[in-house]
């Protein structure tokens, strides 16, 4: 009899555990890109461009679940070809190229991608090209 009251009290404290609090991200494919982003800098190309860009001036809005981007572009003054692209609604993906990341926009590839809590940029400099980089 000891040994079934043993037993029993053994199997209920293996039965409690606090592994219960853990929690799963509901998308683990998740960029971070989620919300809106302002581009703020445009720098590089083969003269050498640096031109900020006050926010609202050129807006993302990135929808993670459908895998979209809303591009909101109202830059009517720049001299550079930094608006990247015009306004509209387009999609999107990530893809890993050779240990980097890199953004496609409507299977156009922009460059390699990197992201922190409130920036991101868009390299293409490595082919001459510009690096653009967004802010929250």
């Amino acid at each position: 009899m000891k040994y079934l009251v043993g037993l029993i009290f053994l199997l209920v404290v293996m039965g409690c555990s606090d592994d219960d609090d853990t929690v799963v991200d509901p998308n683990p494919d998740s960029s971070g890109l989620q919300g809106t982003w302002n581009l703020s800098n445009v720098t590089g190309g083969f003269i050498g461009v640096n031109e900020d860009f006050e926010k609202g001036v050129i807006v993302w809005v990135f929808d993670e679940s459908n895998k979209k981007v809303e591009i909101t572009n109202n830059d009517m003054t720049s001299s550079s070809t930094g608006d990247l692209l015009p306004t509209g609604i387009y999609s999107y993906s990530i893809i890993e190229v050779q240990g980097n990341q890199e953004l496609l926009i409507n299977d156009r590839n922009l460059g390699n991608f990197e992201i922190t809590a409130n920036e991101f940029s868009i390299d293409e400099q490595f082919k001459d090209g510009f690096r653009f980089t967004f802010q929250r």
